[in-house]
This record gives structure tokens, sequence and C-alpha cells, in this order.
């Protein structure tokens, strides 16, 4: 049976323009930002439809490339609005979305006066950078992108769009995201994925230094241990990520 509500027809066009997307931008990354925008805009008050509306073409752009989707999905989002039967009054509201939706640190760029509705979407969408679907979709991105999983060796690295490695782009935006929630809710649930976050940096970076291989000497020597890695492997991991956090540059992502 086809739902021929507004809700509906955005639907479909978000699979008609998104279906063919590898980079993390896909259809489901939508369909999760307007559910996670719906749960905050219930605590903000934010007007639901604009924000389910926004949540749910902000990517739409990308269809036709990464470059400028904002504010070409922008345009395209006022088009099917109107097309789709979305309430006229509404769509600038959902425009501004759309065309300001991207990260910098310290939130440059964003609207100067923010509505509910912007700080709603926002949080959304920078909240799926993070967590475990978070790292799911920086590997995606990377690879989709030609970006390669960690260069331990940044001095001389070739230069690539995306940044240095995917690994990188954990310091140079993601693991900063927190800081730009505008909510209450969304900084909780931030705080808590980029916890979720380092441990798996911790984890990646033992592994990398094969270090796990002490943690299973140890388990043999102490099978009911509960520790996850060896103590000294849970330092070299630290280390590294302490060395490699201190020598990155800021380097904002769209």
């Amino acid at each position: 049976m086809t739902d021929d509500t507004w809700i509906g027809k955005l639907t479909l066009e978000v699979h008609r323009n998104l279906d063919s997307d590898s980079s993390g931008h896909d259809p489901f990354h939508a369909f999760r930002v307007r559910d996670l925008g719906i749960r905050i805009a219930r605590v903000t008050g934010a007007d639901v439809e604009v924000v389910e509306a926004a949540a749910l073409l902000h990517d739409i752009g990308h269809a036709s490339g990464r470059a400028d989707h904002a504010s070409r999905g922008a345009a395209l989002a006022a088009e099917i609005l109107l097309r789709c039967g979305f309430p006229e009054t509404k769509i600038p509201a959902v425009v501004t979305c759309i065309e300001h939706h991207h990260w910098k640190p310290g939130r440059v760029g964003d609207p100067e006066a923010p509505t509910v509705e912007y700080k709603t979407f926002a949080d959304a969408d920078r909240l799926d950078a993070l967590g475990a679907v978070g790292i799911a979709r920086t590997f995606a991105f990377g690879g989709a992108h030609g970006r390669p999983i960690w260069n331990p060796e940044p001095d001389g690295a070739r230069q690539l769009p995306y940044g240095i490695s995917s690994v990188h782009h954990f310091y140079d935006k993601l693991l900063r995201l927190p800081n730009d929630m505008y909510t209450e809710m969304g900084r909780r649930l931030a705080a808590h994925r980029v916890t979720l976050m380092e441990e798996f940096l911790r984890a990646f970076y033992v592994e990398w230094e094969a270090c796990d291989s002490e943690f299973m000497r140890e388990e043999i020597n102490a099978p009911h241990s509960l520790s996850p890695f060896s103590k000294r492997a849970m330092k070299v991991g630290d280390r590294i990520r302490r060395i490699f956090a201190s020598i990155l540059q800021p380097d904002p992502i769209h």
C-alpha cells in the first residue's frame, strides 16, 4: 500500500536519490537523523514537521556529488516539498536547516540566531556521526573516497580531500562534535557515544601494535581476569592516541 502523505513521498525521494550511496549518507542515515530529531524535538518543543522534513532531505544533494551539497540540497528540497504537499508556510524553515547543515569548530557557519528547529536537527545529524554507527560511517566514507584507514606517519603524508586517514578524522572532527551540540539531550547522547568511540580507538591502537598478544598470554595465566586488555597494552594505546591527538591540526570537514 502506497503512503500518499508528504512523509511517504519524501521517503520515496530519499530512496530515489540516495539508494546508491556507499559513503554513509544513504537513506538509512536520513532515517536515523529523522528518528533522533523527532525524539529531541519532543523535548525541545521544536516543530516536528520541520525537523522531520529537514532530516529526510538534508543530504539529498549528495545525489549529484558532495561539493556544495548543502546549498544544492536546499534548492532541491524546496521543489520536492512543494510538490509533495508539505505545508508551504514551513518550507523556508526546512530550507534554512538544510542549507546551513555542516560542521566547523565552534559552530562557525551556523545561523547567527539558530531556531529551535535548526538546533534540534543539527544535533540529530551530528549525533549520527558518533557512536558505533559513527565509527561505521567514518570508514564507509573513507573507503568511498579513497582515504586510508590510518597513516601512522602523517609527516609528509599525501594530502587527501578528506584528511590524512579515517582515524585522523576522529580527531579532526568526531571527538570535537560534543562541544557543538545545542540541546541537553544532544550533549548527553554525544558524551555517551564518544565514550564508545574512545574505547574503540584504544582497542584499535592496541591491535595495530599487536599488543593484544600480551592479553592472550595473561589470559592463559589468569583465565578469570575481567580486563579486556593487558595494562601495558592499554598504556601503549593511550600513548599513541595522545601523540597523534597532539600533532593533528584542525581540519573542518563538512
